[in-house]
């Protein structure tokens, strides 16, 4: 009998014509910074952001270097205290505990079940038990649990979602996409996920005042008005985010590289509308 999944799944099929165009335009033009570019052109980044944001159905999207970055900044800009501790499912990858940890949390692992899934009997155990503020919820291999079941119990222990959406950017629960159910969505487009652009993230939301910290977290400096799906600059005005000596202790090169976003860009989503298990 055949082994099922006996390819190898670690060579990626070939970039077509218009993603090897839009990194070409990139590299041809010498700007490779994310915030280089002229008055009034919108760069590759923010063009991702843009298309990314309308393709999730959020009102915001920032655009950083890798998903770990994304869940990090994620962390950190909605109010992440030194030693918190921040519920996450056992069965992992490294970056998720690796992200709590770079953002000064503790991870607290929650048990998951057969289905490859988080507990949520655990979860609301150590929800309880625990007093945490925070979840990271890490859906693996495009496995999702019971999203209403699980907003249910981040509602009653006054938890904050923040979803690592790598292994289920396009999946679904009832008809609502992963990465919608909380504050905020990571995702990422590192060669081995849905969007092969070699590194990079997406950070998504609905929150404004979140988003103005992720970006200005993100590192920003003042150009946040070159992002492509960003709040108001009002937003960014009142935010104590922009205090300089708050971004010289948390911010992070987490900039999004134009060449690998014109890569992202470049492809076409209508691959992410195939079903994914779990929802």
């Amino acid at each position: 009998m055949t082994k099922p999944f006996a390819g190898d799944f670690t060579l990626q099929e070939g970039l077509d014509d218009s993603a090897i165009a839009a990194a070409t335009r990139v590299l041809k033009s010498g700007r490779l910074h994310r915030y280089n570019t002229a008055p009034g052109e919108l760069s590759e980044a923010a063009q991702l952001e843009q298309a990314y944001a309308q393709y999730q159905g959020a009102h915001y999207c920032l655009a950083c270097a890798s998903g770990g970055y994304a869940m990090t900044i994620a962390l950190r800009a909605s109010g992440l205290e030194p030693g918190e501790v921040v519920l996450t499912n056992g069965f992992t990858l490294a970056p998720v505990p690796g992200a709590i940890a770079a953002a000064g949390g503790k991870p607290l692992l929650v048990e998951i079940t057969d289905n490859l899934v988080i507990d949520l009997d655990d979860l609301e155990r150590k929800a309880k038990q625990s007093g945490a503020r925070y979840l990271l919820l890490s859906n693996m291999r495009g496995h999702l649990v019971d999203m209403e079941r699980l907003s249910g119990i981040v509602q009653r222990h006054g938890l904050i979602l923040i979803e690592d959406c790598a292994h289920t950017m396009g999946a679904a629960w009832n008809g609502r996409k992963s990465g919608n159910f909380g504050l905020a969505g990571c995702f990422s487009t590192q060669t081995y996920k849905h969007l092969n652009s070699g590194e990079g993230g997406l950070l998504t939301s609905d929150d404004a005042e979140f988003m103005a910290r992720a970006i200005i977290l993100s590192g920003s400096y003042m150009l946040y008005q070159r992002h492509g799906a960003t709040p108001s600059a009002d937003v960014f005005e009142r935010d104590p985010a922009r205090d300089p000596q708050h971004v010289r202790t948390h911010g992070q090169s987490a900039r999004r590289d134009p060449a690998a976003a014109a890569v992202a860009a470049g492809r076409q989503y209508r691959t992410l509308e195939r079903p994914l298990p779990g929802g």
